[in-house]
């Protein structure tokens, strides 16, 4: 589920790894190994050569695998994989971000992609096996977190004016099971919420808090409409998301920023709009 702090809680549906090397092709590595460049029909978690069943990107598929890494130093000398919420899996978490920046040519976490990150099993690198294989998923919605079948590669899916970025919402739907259903919409029409980018806590943040959160999201819509906060008011209230069971947005602790605007409409994105948003009488 992803929890959604502010006057509005959505509920969605998810999906749910020393130094890291890129690989494409190594003769010394275990007889198996992933491939990069390569897609899967479906979002499964297919981890040896029994399952291992990878297609062209341009037939049907869910997950695409952009890169295949190989961890080294310390992390390959391990006797298990690394865990969750360790500097071993956040090394590798690393090493998928930056290159899904260059494959896709933008911050997939502004957009309806999910990433995640495979390591070998157990048993598999107990017999030596230490790839890890960095995925990308497109989703159908943000309000609707499953995976969205398509028919070509994710290679520079973020440049230019894509349909994947996050940009404008409607008005919030509540659903009968307690949710809120948020369908996507023009910023040149009539909208309620705005996605207003990323916060991410400073390295010495020491907890990250719903109120820390809120506060961060708060000053990111600052610097999306382009005001100083104590300008802002009561103008827009900060929705923050956090996708709740996904690792490898819970490496960042960061969060989605939404700006809702509950009291009048919105014609026009108010991305650095500054003053104009602000009530004629100032």
């Amino acid at each position: 589920m992803r929890r959604w702090w502010g006057t509005t809680v959505l509920a969605v549906l998810i999906m749910g790894a020393g130094g890291c090397d890129s690989i494409f092709a190594d003769e010394s590595l275990p007889s198996f190994t992933p491939e990069a460049g390569v897609c899967h029909a479906a979002a499964s978690d297919e981890r040896s050569p029994e399952t291992y069943t990878p297609i062209p990107c341009s037939s049907k598929h869910e997950t695409e695998t952009f890169l295949v890494g190989r961890f080294g130093g310390a992390d390959a000398a391990a006797s298990a994989p690394p865990a969750a919420n360790t500097e071993g899996i956040g090394r590798a978490y690393g090493s998928c971000d930056a290159e899904a920046a260059l494959f896709l040519g933008g911050e997939w976490r502004e957009s309806r992609l999910a990433m995640r990150v495979l390591v070998p099993s157990a048993a598999h690198w107990e017999a030596g096996e230490r790839w890890y294989r960095c995925d990308l998923l497109e989703m159908h919605a943000v309000d609707r977190w499953f995976p969205e079948p398509r028919a070509n590669s994710l290679g520079g899916a973020l440049t230019g004016d894509s349909t994947l970025r996050l940009t404008c919402f409607t008005e919030p739907e509540e659903t009968a099971e307690g949710g809120v259903n948020l369908p996507p919409t023009d910023c040149t029409g009539p909208h309620a919420t705005e996605f207003a980018g990323l916060w991410r806590p400073t390295p010495q943040a020491d907890q990250v808090t719903e109120e820390v959160m809120r506060a961060g999201c708060q000053s990111t819509i600052a610097q999306h409409v382009g005001l100083p906060e104590r300008d802002l008011g009561d103008r827009f209230e900060a929705l923050a998301s956090v996708p709740s069971g996904e690792p490898e947005w819970q490496a960042d602790a960061g969060a989605w920023c939404f700006l809702h605007s509950p009291d009048r409409v919105l014609t026009a994105s108010v991305k650095g709009a500054g003053r104009r948003v602000l009530p004629a009488t100032r």
